[in-house]
């Protein structure tokens, strides 16, 4: 039996079939036009209006502007101890630089927390996701004037909360550096690249190791398309997100705005093989099981509602949804 028809069968005893989120139909013929006609679009004109910073600058990876970011920072960086990318720690150490964490409340960062921390460290830059573990808004303006009042730079990675509707995140009214992936599936869903944000020249300055790490010109052409949907997909996710949090006892953070929804289990791993046999997104798993230093490090099962196919969340199917995770984890 064959990969493909396994996969049938897992699909053939599923409660609830929904789909994972892909790029446009509108991208995809964006990437075919600049294929065959060389006519690529203007991304970063779009990210600067949205961001407000000066320089924008498509790479190849959501990795690759971590990088390049921390390639040109000085000093010690502090990372959130759970919560976080873990190439915010990681691509620090390739790279020899010291990295420290900060304690989090479940990935949010208290403001006091941080400054007391910027003080024992003499950190020079705050690397945080704009949403804890996908599931919880961290408090960017708050963070923001602590960053500044002790002359570090605060760097957003916003892969979440591109075209926020409120403005709080992914705004460089607040975030000195505003970093992002746009490969899937992503709030940008362009399959592949990402972006660096910024008003810092030194941040945007072309050099070799800029060159190295730009984008095709497909991946802009993608990127330029997915950000005209990007504020629909942020959206209807937070939308739905809010509902099942309501639904699901025990969500974490459950008052914050999330992509994702994170819900206390004893057996989580084993919980995650039953909910995917149960809920399929064409055959890929919305489900993660934790402790995760990307999502928490408790023992609980992330519902990663971000992975989905707006269309897809309607009030039928998360009442659904919320029905059969409470059945396996509550």
């Amino acid at each position: 039996m064959n990969s493909e028809e396994k996969t049938e069968m897992r699909e053939d005893s599923a409660l609830l079939r929904l789909k994972f989120r892909e790029p446009s139909p509108e991208t995809k013929r964006a990437v075919c036009h600049a294929a065959l006609y060389g006519e690529i679009p203007d991304p970063e004109k779009k990210i600067r209006k949205i961001t407000g910073h000066r320089y924008v600058r498509i790479l190849s990876s959501g990795n690759a502007t971590i990088l390049l970011t921390v390639s040109r920072l000085d000093g010690p960086i502090l990372v959130p101890d759970e919560g976080g990318w873990r190439g915010f720690k990681r691509i620090p150490e390739i790279l020899g630089r010291e990295v420290f964490t900060v304690k989090t409340e479940r990935g949010l960062i208290d403001p006091d927390v941080l400054e007391s921390r910027l003080e024992d460290t003499g950190a020079r830059a705050l690397f945080v996701t704009s949403f804890a573990g996908y599931t919880a808004e961290q408090p960017i303006a708050e963070l923001s004037d602590i960053c500044r009042s002790h002359d570090a730079i605060l760097v957003e990675d916003a892969s979440g909360s591109v075209s926020d509707p409120l403005g709080r995140l992914c705004n460089g009214k607040y975030s000195h550096i505003i970093i992002a992936s746009t490969g899937s599936p992503k709030t940008v869903n362009a399959g592949g690249g990402g972006f660096i944000s910024t008003s810092i020249p030194e941040f945007a300055q072309q050099d070799m190791l800029l060159s190295a790490l730009k984008a095709d010109p497909y991946v802009r052409a993608a990127v330029a398309a997915e950000l005209d949907v990007a504020k629909r997909n942020l959206t209807e996710t937070l939308r739905a997100c809010s509902y099942l949090k309501e639904k699901l006892e025990g969500a974490f953070h459950p008052e914050k705005r999330g992509i994702n929804v994170i819900v206390p289990s004893s057996t989580p791993r084993e919980d995650v093989k039953t909910l995917k046999k149960l809920i399929t997104a064409d055959g890929r798993s919305i489900f993660t099981a934790c402790p995760s230093p990307d999502r928490t490090l408790e023992s609980a099962v992330a519902v990663e509602v971000k992975n989905l196919d707006v269309g897809c969340l309607t009030h039928e199917n998360l009442e659904m949804m919320a029905e059969i995770i409470s059945s396996v984890i509550m």
